[in-house]
């Protein structure tokens, strides 16, 4: 299907192209206050024109002129005035003319490419609110003003915001544009403050669309999954809508409580218990609200929606290794950091969860005395003495399991049924927790509280009860599991280098800048629920290998490879294959085949992973191959590495010989 065709299927058809490049008046902030040319001006103004200013602006009349350099007003009557007295306010408009003439060059070469796919294209300036009501799709740049400073920034995000909630759902389809460095380093923190949908986001530089097909690209992706951006969408707009609501219900019962509920709830139960009211109140909260945000209709609607998500054509991640994945884990599996200023008892040092940690490395001998626990610098302790003996000092001894704190990565990262937090942010830093269930020890109060009144332990963090209750349950060998949610793959970063097949039967590598960016291993299970493990490129990445190979002269191609290397440049089945995660679980220092469903190819491309000699003669079937993808080991000296994955069984140590000619 053609990306006109794609587009027309999926409703995208109105194209709005926001950019100051069209207003027709500059602002103050355009021409800038700070512009030396003001100084000249200033020297140089006649009376002729101060006359013609009055005639344009009178508020100008009596006002300094350092007044008025601000003054979007007076701007727009030197503007006027230009073609009048060019000498004079031609050097003062001329950064601005030249920095607006490449835009509008940008964005001209947008609007024809987009009236190619077939897309209606409606442009505007900085007043595009009304504009922005019926489009599907909207492109804009990334500073809304000459300066591309922070207020150009602001207004650009400020701008788009009300446009989008003017118009209410379904957003549109949201690309950013600039030629401005900054772009890259700017895309979250606009996509977060406008509110906008990660998957119904892109970025593009101007200066690309000028050159290959990116623009195009980027648009096919936002199409292709249109549908499910926008039953996600649908959940997240049911849940900002729930969310509200929920809360309001939540405080109307936390209102009907009286004083007197407070006391006899503290004379009958708190008391006794040893609980602080504050601290019951909260969790009482927590309950609360969660059972009126499972209330919500429309939350539970859009979620049945969601459930026909399928991920056989996911898109691939815009930033290899992305810590994003893991980040809604940390937050199921650990209360906020500032919760552990709420004790979880009145005279209680710690509570049920509590993670400690041991202080400054040099008291570790200071802290296994005090203790009599056997101790190292990278591990920590959770208590498992339950809430209720932990009230009022009931319990004479606290009940701590040992767990040994990791880094968050492939070498220490596999699935299983063993003891473990597989994620969790410790003194900042994203770490994994492996649970020594045979490893437990008891502390007196007193020992606990000399602890830490010599610095030589502290609260790191506190499990919420869900987990905590099931590494509980795992230390008593599993007399009942409390459900958890499933944790989320592990990624960690590789290098890449890709090649084609060459006349002389070696590989000829293609230079692509972008593939400095690296790649993302991510490690999981499959549908079978073994250990996996699956390559992905970020979409920047990958455009620059679809760039270069559209830049390879076929006549330096292997003719057994010419047919391979033509359905990879004209077909998107390689791409998809990257996108979904390329399976290495077969894959060493050899080249391993990639197969095409199309009919009559084979082979389409070979992939390997740390090749010892990777421009050796390719031999066999491997010079069908029209692409080449080496996996390299980071060379940081804590990286994972491929031998880390043997030994954690997600790939082989000795992979499959290469297949022959005969086999394919």
């Amino acid at each position: 299907m053609s990306l006109a065709d794609l587009l027309q299927e999926r409703g995208v058809r109105r194209v709005l192209i926001v950019d100051d490049a069209f207003d027709e008046i500059p602002r103050a902030q355009d021409v800038g206050e700070a512009n030396e040319q003001w100084t000249v001006f200033g020297d140089d103004w006649t009376d002729a024109l101060r006359t013609e200013i009055a005639a344009l602006y009178a508020d100008a009349k009596d006002r300094r002129l350092d007044d008025l350099v601000g003054d979007d007003l007076f701007v727009a009557a030197l503007w006027a005035l230009k073609t009048q007295f060019p000498d004079l306010l031609g050097p003062l408009f001329e950064a601005y003319q030249g920095g607006r003439a490449a835009d509008v060059r940008y964005v001209e070469v947008a609007k024809a490419k987009l009236e190619v796919l077939g897309l209606e294209v409606v442009t505007a300036g900085r007043e595009f609110t009304a504009a922005a009501q019926d489009v599907d799709l909207i492109l804009i740049d990334l500073f809304l003003g000459h300066g591309q400073g922070d207020a150009d920034l602001e207004a650009s995000k400020t701008l788009l915001r009300d446009a989008l909630e003017s118009r209410g759902a379904p957003a549109p389809l949201v690309i950013l544009m600039s030629r401005s460095p900054r772009l890259a380093m700017k895309r979250d923190e606009f996509r977060d403050e406008v509110g906008l949908l990660d998957s119904g986001f892109r970025i593009i530089a101007k200066p690309e669309l000028d050159t290959g097909a990116l623009l195009e690209r980027q648009i096919e992706r936002l199409a292709e999954h249109l549908e499910d951006t926008q039953k996600l969408a649908g959940f997240v707009d049911a849940l900002a809508a729930g969310l509200d609501s929920a809360a309001r219900r939540t405080l109307t019962h936390f209102r009907r409580l009286r004083l007197s509920d407070l006391g006899q709830l503290q004379r009958l139960l708190l008391d006794t218990e040893g609980e602080p009211t504050g601290s019951y109140l909260v969790d009482v909260f927590d309950r609360v609200f969660a059972h009126e945000l499972e209330g919500d209709g429309g939350i539970i609607e859009a979620a049945k929606a969601l459930n026909t998500f399928s991920a056989s054509s996911y898109p691939p991640p815009h930033v290899a290794g992305s810590p994003d994945l893991q980040d809604l884990v940390v937050r199921t599996l650990t209360q906020n950091a500032e919760r552990l200023d709420l004790p979880g008892s009145t005279e209680g040092l710690v509570t049920f969860g509590d993670i400690l940690c041991p202080g400054a490395p040099e008291s570790l001998a200071a802290l296994k005395e005090s203790l009599l626990v056997d101790l190292a610098a990278d591990q920590v302790l959770v208590v498992m003495t339950p809430t209720c003996d932990l009230q009022r000092g009931g319990a004479p001894r606290i009940l701590f399991m040992v767990g040994d704190v990791r880094p968050f990565g492939l070498k220490d990262w596999a699935y299983g049924s063993d003891a473990r937090t597989p994620v969790i942010d410790i003194d900042g830093e994203r770490r994994w927790i492996k649970w020594r269930t045979k490893h437990i020890d008891t502390v007196s109060w007193d020992q606990l509280q000399q602890a830490f009144d010599n610095g030589l332990l502290r609260i790191a963090a506190r499990l919420r009860e869900a987990h905590a209750l099931e590494l509980q349950q795992k230390l008593l060998s599993g007399l009942g599991r409390v459900g958890l949610l499933a944790p989320m793959p592990a990624s960690f970063s590789v290098d890449l280098e890709v090649f084609t097949a060459g006349v002389d039967t070696k590989p000829q590598r293609l230079v692509v800048a972008a593939l400095d960016e690296g790649a993302v291993c991510f490690v999981g299970r499959d549908d079978k629920a073994k250990p996996a493990i699956r390559l992905v490129m970020s979409e920047g990445a990958w455009d620059g290998v679809e760039e270069a190979l559209g830049g390879v002269d076929p006549a330096t191609i292997l003719p057994a490879a010419k047919a391979a290397f033509d359905h990879i440049r004209s077909e998107n089945e390689l791409a998809q294959k990257i996108a979904k995660g390329l399976n290495l679980d077969n894959v060493g220092p050899k080249w391993a085949p990639i197969l095409s469903v199309a009919e009559g190819l084979g082979l389409m491309a070979v992939v390997g992973w740390n090749l010892p000699d990777v421009e050796a003669v390719l031999a066999g079937a491997n010079r069908k191959a029209g692409l080449l993808i080496h996996v390299k080991d980071k060379a940081d000296e804590d990286a994972p590495r491929r031998q880390d994955a043997v030994q954690r069984g997600l790939v082989v140590a000795d992979p499959p010989a290469p297949l022959t000619e005969d086999e394919l």
